[in-house]
């Protein structure tokens, strides 16, 4: 049996991961992702608007051109972020195939579809629960449970006849993520033992010495922060990713704990937490208000500002996006105002790219000026470190190693790393996208 890995995005850089597997002819493609970064730069950019080949020339989108033509039997999600399934809208059309994910992943797939205004995506939509497997044509691919910074995301584990690929871009090891799967230690062991021919591992924090710490970890830190921002009588903002139920249903929490009201402000907030909610993942209380509708936040934000010591106002803007609610909260384009007492904390990272840091940087500088405290980095990564990364590969053994899902220098951290533990030159594999690894 000939395997074939063909990456189509995602090598050398942050986002638009896409990656075809290949066994005997027959291909199942992982991922469509769109690279934020990349359309940030440009404006006026609507990516429902926009056609396939003005993404791929801005760099936006994977350039799929090379599978066009070949045997795709289906389309596997791994988790519901942009950077995995954002073009789904642009390229899934293209393919006789249906695409399958866990329940939560294709609640965010409806909403990409939605908002795609050039083509019309008709493949079925089949979800499929964590531990799970499905056969098609002579490919048999699994779901295996993975933490990640967002609900329902999986390993996908594919093999043709006697041969297994898993494909792992995105996780951490963590006892504590307080809501959803735990990485599932004990069919990692199970692959290595019936064994794996060879691993796409994300490399995305394989510089930092981890571990990461756990979700519950990032909870403490929230505590402490949130408790000393609430000791004045000011507002308490809070900022997060809005695909981080976990996080939101921690700050939620700890709102009321405090005596204050938690109220979440901002449209991806709402989309996101609705899915959660429809699907049951979350349990937030009945009264808690999440609004998305401009005259919604407009109305909640003149009730706020009257009684600001009485909520906890969670918005967008962990990024500094000129659209988000924080930054046109420090444009003065809503009516609410940042005062000297008012407390901001950012519990996000920066993600490493000039136009977020940029973004980023202008609205801090802009919230301190207005008299705001800022607390950066209440966070804790969803991505595994180095010694994650390291006990991951420990666990699944795979023959062959293909770092994956970040920039150059990152993916020779990880082949390294896969020096120290003992894998010759020949078993890793630092690809490109379009490039074709061939197994036999």
């Amino acid at each position: 049996m000939t395997v074939e890995i063909r990456p189509i995005g995602g090598l050398g850089e942050v986002g638009k991961n896409m990656t075809a597997l290949g066994f005997d002819g027959n291909y199942i493609i992982v991922d469509m992702g769109i690279r934020l970064d990349s359309i940030m730069a440009f404006e006026d950019a609507v990516i429902g608007e926009m056609s396939r080949r003005e993404l791929i020339n801005i760099n936006g989108i994977p350039d799929d051109s090379s599978l066009r033509n070949r045997k795709v039997r289906a389309i596997v999600l791994t988790h519901g972020h942009l950077d995995h399934i954002g073009a789904v809208g642009k390229l899934a059309h293209a393919y006789d195939a249906p695409i399958y994910g866990t329940p939560f992943t294709l609640e965010l797939v409806k909403r990409v579809i939605r908002e795609e205004r050039v083509f019309k995506v008709k493949n079925e939509l089949r979800a499929v629960m964590p531990g799970d497997s499905v056969r098609v044509d002579g490919i048999e691919f699994e779901f295996i449970s993975a933490t990640h910074s967002i609900l329902q995301t999986v390993f996908v584990a594919a093999r043709g006849a006697n041969e297994t690929l898993l494909c792992a871009t995105d996780f951490k090891l963590d006892e504590e993520p307080l809501l959803g799967y735990k990485t599932d230690r004990t069919r990692l062991k199970r692959l290595a033992r019936d064994g794996l021919l060879a691993a796409l591992v994300g490399a995305i924090r394989v510089d930092e010495p981890g571990p990461t710490p756990s979700e519950g970890h990032a909870k403490e830190m929230l505590r402490g922060a949130m408790g000393e921002a609430n000791s004045t009588s000011g507002a308490v903002l809070v900022t997060t990713f809005s695909s981080h139920i976990t996080r939101l249903k921690s700050i939620v929490d700890l709102s009321f704990e405090l005596g204050r009201t938690p109220v979440l402000v901002g449209r991806s907030l709402r989309n996101y937490c609705t899915a959660a909610l429809n699907l049951g993942l979350v349990d937030f209380p009945p009264e808690l208000r999440i609004h998305g509708r401009p005259n919604a936040v407009h109305n909640l934000l003149r009730k706020i500002e009257k009684s600001k010591g009485d909520y906890v106002l969670v918005c967008t803007g962990h990024q500094g996006e000129p659209t988000s609610v924080l930054s046109r909260i420090a444009n003065g384009q809503l009516p609410f105002k940042v005062r000297r007492g008012d407390e901001v904390i950012f519990s996000a990272s920066v993600i490493p790219n000039p136009i977020n840091e940029s973004n980023r940087e202008l609205l801090e500088t802009k919230l301190r000026a207005q008299g705001a405290r800022i607390h950066r980095d209440v966070h804790v990564s969803g991505h595994a470190g180095r010694i994650d990364t390291k006990e991951f590969l420990e666990l699944a053994k795979p023959e062959h190693i293909i770092p994956c899902h970040s920039t150059m220098d990152k993916l020779r951290l990880m082949a390294e790393l896969g020096r120290e533990l003992g894998y010759p030159s020949g078993h890793m594999h630092l690809l490109r996208n379009g490039s074709c690894l061939r197994l036999d």
